[in-house]
């Protein structure tokens, strides 16, 4: 019986298989065999009895004796089984019929024997014999075998049932298992001995699955949580090297609050006892800045020989002390051993191949630094030399827009800044404030004489002896070439401003020595006050001049108060209004054109279209006397559109002319700028015109962006009329660094105050290979406005800058004159090309 029980269940499987499906094949072919001996049985019968009288029959079908046949077929169908008998001739003809034939057809074996005598043909008997005992006996048969399969069916069923009985239970078990395990249930076993063979196996294997499922889910839990540290430890360096960054995105960056929200970003992170930042400042000193417990930034100068940070600079080295110890340390590390500093990591600082500094961390464990830690903190010297790298460049590019690159004194645009502080604070305190102008006397005849060079010397001599001979409070600008501009704040009256003057002549009239001679300097001065002589700063500059122009007049080599009568009518705003408007109704503007040159493709890439006035008195007016009171009176709207009307018929006649498509760039004012109907007005002038929207390009200041979510609107509104945008004076506004990346522009144009001194002013020049460098990231293009010398053509040809304009190739010219000019311009740029770089 255990033998039994061990069969493998595919051998009972079988068996039963094999048994059913024997019995139900043998039941049919047995009840096939049978019901077909029955129908033979029935037809034998037939063709026993027609043959008994085939021979009598076929003698008298023979002699035509059709009379005696009757009797005959009468006697064959007495017979029980036949319904009816025909006989016929050899034709077919029935000769004799005996019984009825309307019996139905279901119920009748129609038999046909031929008759034949002395094997000769004569007819056939047609013999109909009835079915119903037939059928009966296969009814019966039928049940018979049909109640023998089932007999043995439910036999196998019984067997079948027996052995399910032993598979089903433990297959249950194995299904309660498994739903177990799919719940979450790790430690999960079956009963792995069973009598059937395959439930042994399969419970085997079941239970191997869950322990392997088991150790494997296991070892992926370890995996995720290994993941996960390691994950939120790369987050935690992201959001650091994201905070040092964001750091120098600020309007106003300055390196210390860099260095400070850089230490503390890194405190926060490693949580060490201690962070220090080293940087070397430009006096050939080291100056550490500690972080303290307030989160304060404290300072300590440390001499260059100290030989543990002079390894990480000079050399470049990583160094680690995790055992600080009181012999044999440096004047550094004795600072951190006394402060109970057991272990230093100092990461040197490398940007553009030059180290700014060191990053120093101490702890006090020893053995803090492994090189675990050192790798993840090292990841921070990266980032951190791209912010300080980026607040230097900052720092030089604000220097280079508010500082004169010569005589490092406030430029024109942050002294006009000083002067409006000035007059607000005045004018709260009811203060007098004066302004100065000064204009050396011959300076272009040492410039000749000695060269420039000397020149440069003398200005910046002269910009020295100013500020020798002013407080602390007062400001001191170069304006440009060799005149200077002096802020008397807080002035208690015309007397105190007149002693300065005659404070800075005497100072003038000491001599200099350039190259061996002596030199005595004079200088003009106008001086202009407030509030008498003006409440605005271009009143107070301007009437400043005019006092000036009046003493060079009058013999130079003294100092004159402006006053109003002396003034001519260009000064006069009034005057100079009922000019302006005077000039509009007789047409007396002109549009001056100053070519851009793309060096590279030697092909001139557009033009700047610049107004000019044509005085009938005066000649020839520059903008800068005539635009300021335009943009105060309003005539500005109808000059710009003058302008644009002019600049856009202008290159549409270009090539009517056959020159090649010429693009033309147009200045905006802020007062066009901020025109409900700017839109309109441009796309009217381009229909009227025919323009082509491609060679027309529109050129604002960056002042115009200080609402930015407006100028973008507006400059959007420009793009989807297929013009182009350039920013003008690009660097020396308050937002450059910020609004650039915002606004839809195609172009900046870089200011001409960063061309001076170049090649020879490094930060100039490290300034214009940014702007150029950062323009071009962005996808814009760049052109470099006040090019006046070789030089600078090919400093910036090395930097691939795009379109050069400048007195270089050409000074603004009247179109009839750029017509006649343009061939020999692209001569002129040929012969550039022809130089390398």
């Amino acid at each position: 019986m255990k033998f039994i029980n061990k069969l493998s269940f595919r051998i009972w499987f079988a068996i039963n298989t094999i048994v059913l499906t024997g019995v139900l094949t043998l039941s049919g072919l047995y009840l096939h065999r049978e019901s077909s001996q029955l129908e033979n049985s029935l037809k034998n019968e037939g063709i026993t009895s027609a043959n008994t009288l085939n021979a009598a029959i076929g003698l008298y079908m023979l002699r035509g004796e059709y009379s005696k046949i009757s009797p005959l077929t009468y006697s064959l169908q007495s017979r029980p089984n036949i319904a009816y008998v025909i006989v016929r001739d050899k034709e077919g003809t029935t000769i004799n019929q005996k019984g009825e034939t309307s019996i139905d057809k279901q119920h009748l074996m129609i038999t046909k024997v031929p008759l034949e005598y002395f094997q000769e043909h004569v007819g056939e008997v047609e013999i109909g014999l009835k079915t119903k005992a037939l059928e009966e006996q296969q009814d019966r048969l039928l049940r018979d075998t049909f109640f023998t399969a089932v007999v043995y069916s439910l036999l196998s069923l019984i067997i079948s049932f027996l052995i399910s009985s032993k598979l089903t239970a433990p297959i249950q078990k194995l299904i309660v298992a498994t739903k177990k395990l799919t719940a979450g249930e790790r430690n999960v076993e079956v009963w792995a001995k069973h009598e059937i063979v395959e439930i042994q196996e399969l419970s085997t294997e079941f239970n191997k699955m869950a322990q392997t499922i088991n150790d494997h889910e296991k070892i992926l839990v370890n995996e995720i949580e290994k993941a996960t540290r390691n994950l939120s430890e790369k987050v935690e360096i992201l959001e650091v090297l994201a905070s040092i960054s964001n750091s120098v995105l600020e309007d106003d960056i300055q390196s210390i609050e860099v260095m400070k929200r850089t230490l503390i970003s890194i405190k926060n992170y490693i949580k060490a006892d201690q962070i220090s930042f080293t940087l070397i400042n430009n006096n050939e000193r080291l100056e550490v800045f500690g972080l303290e417990q307030n989160e304060n930034l404290s300072s300590l100068e440390l001499k260059m020989g100290d030989k543990t940070i002079n390894a990480a600079i000079h050399k470049r080295e990583v160094i680690v002390r995790n055992r600080l110890h009181a012999n044999n340390m440096s004047y550094y590390e004795q600072l951190l051993y006394y402060d109970g500093l057991r272990s230093l990591l100092i990461l040197p600082i490398i940007a553009k191949n030059k180290v700014l500094g060191t990053l120093n961390i101490a702890s006090q464990q020893q053995d803090y630094f492994s090189p675990n830690v050192i790798e993840k903190l090292s990841v921070f010297t990266n980032q951190i030399a791209l912010a300080f790298d980026r607040v230097a460049a900052y720092e030089s590019l604000q220097k280079s827009a508010y500082y004169d690159y010569l005589t490092g004194l406030p430029n024109f645009r942050l002294y006009k800044n000083s002067i409006q502080e000035a007059l607000e604070q005045a004018n709260k305190q009811n203060k007098m404030v004066g302004v100065m102008f000064l204009d050396l006397d011959r300076f272009k005849m040492v410039n000749d004489t000695f060269g420039h060079a000397a020149g440069d010397f003398l200005l910046q001599h002269i910009g020295k002896l100013l500020i020798s001979c002013l407080s602390e409070k007062d400001v001191v600008s170069r304006i440009g070439g060799d005149e200077f501009s002096v802020l008397l704040a807080n002035i208690s009256g015309q007397e105190e401003a007149i002693d300065i003057a005659k404070k800075i002549m005497k100072a003038l009239a000491a001599p200099v020595i350039i190259q061996g001679c002596k030199l005595h300097i004079s200088a003009s001065i106008g001086i202009s006050f407030f509030p008498q002589d003006g409440t605005d700063v271009e009143s107070l500059i301007r009437h400043a001049d005019r006092a000036m122009y009046r003493i060079k007049k009058q013999g130079k080599n003294n100092y004159g108060i402006y006053s109003t009568y002396e003034d001519d009518n260009m000064a006069n705003p009034i005057v100079l209004e009922n000019d302006l408007r005077k000039a509009l109704e007789r047409n007396e503007f002109v549009v001056y054109y100053q070519p851009k040159i793309d060096v590279e493709r030697e092909m001139i890439s557009g033009v700047e279209a610049l107004v000019r006035w044509e005085h009938p008195k005066k000649g020839l007016i520059t903008p800068i006397h005539f635009i300021p009171l335009a943009e105060e009176t309003g005539l500005i709207l109808q000059i710009g559109e003058y302008v644009l009307r002019q600049a856009c018929q202008q290159c549409v006649q270009w090539q009517r002319l056959g020159l090649p498509p010429i693009p033309v760039s147009v200045n905006l004012s802020i007062g066009q700028f901020m025109q409900s109907n700017l839109i309109s007005n441009i796309q009217r002038i381009m229909n009227e015109t025919g323009i082509q929207p491609e060679l027309l390009e529109f050129e604002i200041t960056e002042s115009m962006s200080m609402n930015l979510e407006r100028s973008i609107e507006i400059l959007s509104e420009l793009q989807k009329l297929g013009v182009h945008i350039s920013v003008d004076d690009f660097g020396t506004g308050y937002s450059s660094l910020n609004y650039l990346r915002q606004l839809p522009i195609d172009t900046v144009k870089i200011d001409k105050s960063f061309m001076k001194g170049i090649p020879n002013d490094r930060n100039n020049e490290a300034i214009v290979a940014t702007i150029i460098n950062m323009a071009h990231n962005l996808n814009l293009t760049v052109t470099a406005e006040g090019v006046e010398t070789f030089d600078q053509v090919q400093y910036l040809r090395k930097h691939n800058c795009d379109n050069i304009q400048g007195f270089y190739f050409r000074r603004p010219l009247p179109a009839e004159v750029f017509e006649q000019e343009f061939q020999h311009i692209l001569n002129d740029i040929q012969k550039v090309t022809k130089i390398p770089i």
